[in-house]
């Protein structure tokens, strides 16, 4: 007699039931697979990891560098070999279930201190700073950052975002994470994306001294061809290195100082992408520069007869989902400016004397502005002056306003922080309607900070732009400059000093 079906099989709504030769039950479980319409693969980071890692050992590649860039303009990092990396994979046999997690997630950790409670001449905490080597943050990499480095074939640099090691949230003291809050808030609330370009000047010393002293390579003068001529090796490896990291350059020329010279990296729709090219770009000088003799200093200023070094950024925007490439300008307007870029524009020059703390953060920096310095001295903007901070730029085809020069800004400076202070400056105006004011003449000057801790007072005052940074930075970042702003040097000093560090 054939065996009664149990309970449990009868309400089993996945089993099929089939009997034996020995007429015993038995339940079959039937496979069902979605199908080919219905059939989505899974988005496994793990594998895209997995083929990054494979690619990277394939083109010789042995190390992959974990980077940020301190509140303070110092590059810190932490190389993870390849090989350990790959060592993390998920084998053949194993299944993606049981693989641990990406082995290019938060690998590494920094101490929280290093972000925003170092000065930059040593590493000694700066105690009003409220930081300290108690916690760490892991380092999340953005691999949109990602470059195999020509001066250093073997290894691999990418930026990262710095997280709380616990909850995994964005870190306050993360500059980069502080430009990408400030271009989302751009995006969602303004609905405006920005464009950034940059200007980066540097000067060329011979590596050995003479007389005890630093040697610029030449003494040429402005867009002078000696230079290009002399320096052409230097300049045809500078640009290739560069081209190899995607990281385009529009032009390049001798500056009026000794030694100087100016490359313009490409205007760039990827404001975050911009920012992370000058880091690059920085890089690669300083290793060109060795490798043909000479030290690249970004020093601002480096002799008071001579023009400083500058990086100078420019700015526009357009609209979300428009197909206008800029709504910076607008012919109708009789300052050729849209009232949306009048707006920025008047934002910035409202902050412009706090903002100094950000853009020239070093004693140095001041060294470098003053009337007949092409920088500027006194809050306010003009068409095509080079004497004045803020400077808006005609198009040389058209002829219309293309874009807004920031002029007081240098190499000294973090540049995740400086354009995340100077965009967020720029959107108050935008948010406010703020009507641009007159362009600045001889009787409408108002002269800006002329040192450092002055423009540090200015900050601390500033509810606006402290709200951005947020209570962590902002008391970091101010105890620290401060400590900076303190210590007296001569300029000779200075230039040793970079001199030896470059």
């Amino acid at each position: 007699m054939a065996a009664t079906p149990t309970e449990a099989e009868v309400k089993a709504p996945a089993l099929s039931r089939a009997y034996g030769p020995t007429g015993a039950a038995s339940a079959i479980e039937h496979i069902s697979i979605p199908k080919p319409s219905d059939y989505l693969r899974l988005n496994d980071e793990r594998a895209y990891h997995a083929a990054i890692l494979r690619s990277l050992r394939a083109a010789g590649v042995k190390f992959l560098r974990y980077t940020i860039l301190d509140a303070f303009n110092t590059i810190r990092c932490k190389a993870v070999p390849l090989q350990h990396a790959m060592a993390s994979l998920p084998s053949r046999t194993q299944s993606k279930a049981g693989a641990s997690v990406s082995p290019l997630d938060n690998p590494v950790s920094i101490a929280e201190v290093c972000f925003a409670g170092l000065p930059t001449h040593a590493d000694v905490p700066v105690p009003s700073s409220n930081l300290s080597a108690r916690n760490v943050l892991t380092l999340r990499p953005d691999f949109s950052s990602l470059r195999v480095l020509p001066y250093a074939p073997r290894t691999a640099m990418i930026m990262c975002t710095a997280h709380n090691q616990r909850t995994k949230e964005l870190s306050p003291l993360c500059t980069r994470g502080l430009l990408e809050r400030v271009l989302c808030t751009a995006r969602e609330r303004l609905g405006v994306e920005f464009s950034v370009g940059a200007e980066l000047e540097f000067q060329l010393y011979h590596s050995e001294l003479k007389d005890g002293t630093p040697q610029p390579v030449d003494a040429t003068t402005f867009a002078n061809s000696s230079t290009l001529n002399q320096l052409e090796d230097f300049i045809s490896t500078l640009h290739d290195q560069l081209g190899e990291q995607d990281i385009p350059i529009e032009l390049i020329h001798a500056e009026s100082g000794a030694g100087q010279m100016e490359i313009v990296i490409n205007y760039s729709s990827n404001a975050m992408g911009l920012a992370d090219d000058v880091v690059l770009a920085r890089e690669t000088v300083t290793s060109v520069a060795k490798k043909y003799g000479m030290r690249a200093l970004f020093l601002p200023k480096t002799s008071m007869v001579m023009a400083g070094n500058g990086l100078h950024l420019h700015f526009s925007f357009k609209s979300v989902g428009s197909s206008s490439s800029n709504a910076f300008p607008d012919p109708q307007q009789s300052s050729g400016i849209s009232k949306k870029g009048g707006s920025f524009i008047e934002g910035i020059l409202v902050h412009l004397p706090s903002l100094l703390s950000f853009t020239l953060p070093t004693n140095n920096s001041f060294r470098r502005m003053g009337p007949g310095c092409w920088t500027g001295s006194a809050v306010g903007w003009s068409t095509e002056d080079k004497e004045v901070p803020i400077r808006v730029c005609l198009d040389l085809s058209t002829g219309e306003a293309s874009n807004v020069e920031f002029k007081l800004s240098d190499a000294t400076a973090n540049i995740y922080l400086e354009m995340a202070m100077i965009l967020a400056a720029g959107m108050e105006g935008m948010v406010n309607e703020m009507e641009l004011r007159s362009m600045v003449t001889d009787d409408t000057r108002e002269p800006l900070p002329q040192t450092l801790q002055e423009s540090i007072e200015l900050l601390k005052k500033n509810e606006s732009l402290l709200s951005v940074l947020g209570p962590e930075l902002s008391q970091a970042y101010v105890a620290v400059r401060e400590t900076e702003s303190k210590i007296e040097k001569s300029l000779e000093e200075e230039v040793t000093d970079a001199f030896n560090k470059a």
